[in-house]
């Protein structure tokens, strides 16, 4: 197994990055990273971070060595920047600068204390058989045995959908999408046998996976879902509800499975989840289904999720398309 740590980080500060969104104050204070800033980013990223042909930056809260990470090495249809462009030293000073743009302004207001919210970042794993069979199930060749987390035990499919779960489940070892390394979806993604971590932020949470470098967006900024579109990962609005971060996740191409049984949905799929802490190092996960083509009512499912807290511990690759190639040539 490889260890690319560079490249993760990397990964997991492009998906932070692109995606802040954050109001600005009126007036901004000078400072070194101001001129490094208007010398490069200005022009896509627009005037004092505020995002333009490309996303806005500021306020920016990440390592600058995330941050260099990505300028040297680009990411998606931003190009790498070299040394001569901007300096290791000016992509420090630019990344303070665009910290707390409004901090040093002459005669600025404070802002509004926000309200204060459980921090949920950290690396964090489900420690059950769910992502085999959702329900409960005996023990075969290469799968535990595992009880069910679906509230009242067993998921309520509508009698013309059974057929089709039926035959999900005789084609497992072929049909599901996983073993073809498409993503999971949700809520699946959340309790495969990998960890994954949470970063958190006033504006968003982003997850990021182990298996297959999945990355989840959860915008919490108040922002509604976007036109309809279709989704492997269907497209995340949070908000709190006093310590509970409240998911809903819509916008499916029903193309995902719930687990390697062949438990399935629709593309009218609805998930929201929601993750309330109990305590340091341990997150209750919950989940409700609602997808009227598949199911006759909504239904839930509920698991502990277990913080990883092995010493130095980060998040390595399971580059499962490379075994897939693998499994392709070996035909």
């Amino acid at each position: 197994m490889r260890i690319q740590s560079r490249r993760r980080a990397a990964r997991i500060a492009a998906a932070c990055c692109i995606v802040l969104l954050a109001g600005l104050h009126t007036a901004w204070a000078q400072h070194p990273g101001e001129a490094a800033y208007d010398k490069v980013c200005v022009t896509c990223h627009g005037p004092q971070g505020s995002g333009g042909l490309a996303p806005a930056l500021a306020p920016m809260s990440y390592d600058a060595d995330y941050v260099l990470a990505i300028v040297r090495e680009g990411f998606g249809q931003m190009p790498p920047i070299s040394a001569r462009e901007l300096s290791d030293d000016e992509v420090y000073q630019l990344v303070e600068y665009l910290a707390a743009p409004g901090a040093a302004a002459a005669g600025g207001g404070q802002a509004a204390a926000e309200p204060e919210h459980p921090d949920l970042s950290g690396i964090w794993q489900a420690l059950n058989a769910a992502s085999w069979n959702l329900e409960a199930h005996n023990a075969e060749d290469g799968v535990p045995a595992g009880l069910s987390v679906v509230v009242g035990e067993t998921i309520p499919y509508r009698d013309d959908a059974l057929a089709q779960r039926r035959q999900n489940f005789e084609n497992r070892m072929t049909d599901d999408p996983v073993r073809q390394c498409f993503l999971p979806g949700v809520p699946r993604i959340m309790y495969m046998p990998f960890p994954f971590q949470i970063i958190q932020t006033p504006d968003h949470m982003v997850m990021t996976f182990e298996f297959a470098h999945a990355v989840r967006i959860i915008y919490t900024d108040g922002s509604p879902h976007p036109l309809p579109n279709d989704f492997w990962m269907g497209d995340s609005r949070g908000r709190w509800e006093g310590d509970t971060m409240v998911i809903n996740t819509t916008y499916f191409n029903g193309q995902t499975w719930f687990d390697a049984s062949g438990n399935y949905h629709s593309n009218q799929l609805n998930v929201e989840e929601r993750l309330t802490p109990r305590g340091e190092d341990h997150i209750l996960y919950e989940a409700t289904i609602e997808d009227p083509e598949v199911f006759t009512r909504p239904w839930t499912i509920r698991m502990p999720l277990y913080r990883r807290l092995e010493e130095n511990l980060q998040i390595l690759d399971y580059d499962c398309v490379d075994f897939f190639l693998d499994s392709l040539i070996e035909r």
